[in-house]
């Protein structure tokens, strides 16, 4: 009897020690546990120094048109002539001109691209300057883009992101030089007899 008692009890305990060491271990690792960054996730102060990714996305174009006329006309008519000079019998005739123009020239781009800048400082209004650039070279090709502006911190996402449209006063240039560059440039024989002729 007194051994059958003993066994209830450590069985018991045993079952005690079991529950109490499971329940650390799920409220060491629970359900709800979220890692990823929310768009309700407080904000990220940031300050002069701080990098943020602009994501470009620019089209641009432009279409500019002009034309011209012009017309001239007139008539000249010549009487009979009289005494010593009248052998001249009367005549008349007309004549008229015009001249018309037009052109158009249309330009047009698309930029994608995404780069990292540095917060260089803060504006009274507290909105932040930004600047930085980036070079790619690819087979002796080197592409550059330079990029400025002025953003607001509410526009800047949780991730360190921003649009390039929601940029002020944006300054954004891509260049690139190379072959393809070197070809797209007029040698100096060609602009001399574009500039005589």
């Amino acid at each position: 009897m007194l051994a059958k008692e003993f066994n209830h009890k450590l069985i018991l305990l045993l079952t005690l020690v079991v529950l109490v060491s499971f329940s650390f271990s799920v409220a060491a690792t629970s359900l709800w546990e979220d890692t990823s960054d929310s768009m309700y996730k407080d904000r990220q102060e940031l300050e002069v120094g701080d990098l943020v990714t602009v994501n470009i996305e620019e089209d641009a174009s432009a279409v500019q048109s002009a034309g011209s006329s012009a017309s001239k006309d007139g008539d000249v008519s010549v009487e009979q002539g009289t005494g010593l000079l009248s052998f001249i019998n009367p005549f008349s005739f007309g004549y008229s001109g015009s001249d018309t123009a037009d052109g158009t020239t249309e330009r047009s781009g698309t930029l994608e691209a995404d780069i990292t800048v540095t917060i260089e400082d803060v504006t009274d209004n507290g909105n932040f300057l930004i600047a930085g650039e980036k070079d790619i070279k690819i087979n002796d090709e080197t592409q550059k883009i330079v990029l400025s502006g002025t953003v607001r911190p509410e526009d800047i996402r949780a991730d360190n992101t921003i649009d390039s449209r929601l940029i002020a006063n944006p300054q954004i240039e891509y260049e690139g030089e190379g072959i393809v560059g070197d070809k797209q440039d007029r040698g100096i024989l060609t602009r001399v007899f574009n500039f005589i002729f």
